[in-house]
């Protein structure tokens, strides 16, 4: 384990290229959110599955992201992004998902963030923060969310009223279960473009668990999350 660790220090820190990767791809699930998630969220109902959505999208592009840039600091300057952006809205919606960053972050510099259980573990992480954002300081803030986005306030005072209740936990379920298949998906959409792409590509990217062989990938081949893998 220690000689593997010692192949990715000389390039741990983030370059000007990793920051444009990371730039490319940020815009692109930004668009994923616009153009899936934003409609969806339009409905009462729909407001807590919208990241459940975006996430069996958001899948693909994350996998990429954390093995085009499986570097520290990555993990987190996505969640710090997206907790800025709701800077505009309300203070809380930016605190939550600050502090998931955090925590996605802790996990992606302590565990192996080469294999493909850490990544999923903080994909499922950072868009659970998403979810947990919108909806945490609209069940102990109300009054401060409302008057924050008076715009939204009559939707999102009977989204509230949802959330005193089950669908809290249905939308949260929801929510992990779409990160699982979306970056399930991701894995499997990632192993096949490379496959496709010889000897050549495949090589910057064969120290990384996530394109080994083993039981899951047996598995997702036959269309089955195999959890047991973690």
């Amino acid at each position: 384990m220690k000689s593997k660790n010692a192949k990715f220090k000389k390039s741990d820190k983030m370059n000007v290229h990793d920051y444009i990767t990371a730039a490319i791809l940020y815009v692109l699930m930004f668009l994923v959110y616009a153009g899936v998630g934003a409609p969806i969220g339009m409905t009462v109902a729909g407001s807590l599955f919208v990241f459940a959505a975006c996430a069996v999208v958001w899948g693909t592009i994350f996998m990429l992201l954390f093995t085009k840039v499986n570097k520290k600091g990555i993990v987190l300057l996505f969640g710090l992004i997206w907790a800025a952006m709701q800077l505009m809205s309300f203070w809380g919606v930016a605190l939550v998902i600050a502090v998931g960053a955090v925590i996605a972050e802790l996990f992606w510099r302590t565990l192996d963030r080469h294999k493909f259980s850490t990544m999923l573990l903080c994909f499922t992480v950072q868009v659970v923060f998403l979810y947990l954002g919108m909806t945490i300081p609209l069940i102990f803030m109300k009054d401060m969310y409302l008057a924050a986005v008076s715009a939204y306030a009559d939707l999102y005072s009977t989204v509230f009223d949802m959330l005193t209740g089950p669908m809290f936990f249905v939308g949260l379920a929801a929510t992990v279960v779409g990160c699982v298949v979306g970056a399930f998906l991701g894995k499997l959409l990632l192993k096949k473009a490379l496959s496709k792409s010889g000897d050549r590509m495949r090589q910057g990217y064969q120290t990384h668990s996530f394109f080994r062989a083993g039981p899951t990938n047996e598995a997702l081949a036959g269309g089955c999350l195999c959890v047991s893998y973690f």
